[in-house]
């Protein structure tokens, strides 16, 4: 994949490149896809996810 950068202006730096857009388009295919809960591998990952999301 390539990155794409885009030039913004920062204040007291003027412009300054920034990463830009970094997914691919499309659609997600499979059965598993948007089930981000089957990704984690154990419990203690499932409740750090959840925990660091509640912050």
């Amino acid at each position: 994949m390539e990155y794409k950068m885009e030039e913004k202006s920062a204040p007291g730096r003027g412009k300054v490149k920034v990463l830009a857009e970094t997914y691919e388009e499309g659609e997600p295919e499979g059965v598993s896809s948007g089930r981000w809960l089957y990704k984690l591998r154990n419990r203690q990952e499932k409740i750090k996810y959840l925990e660091a999301s509640m912050k």
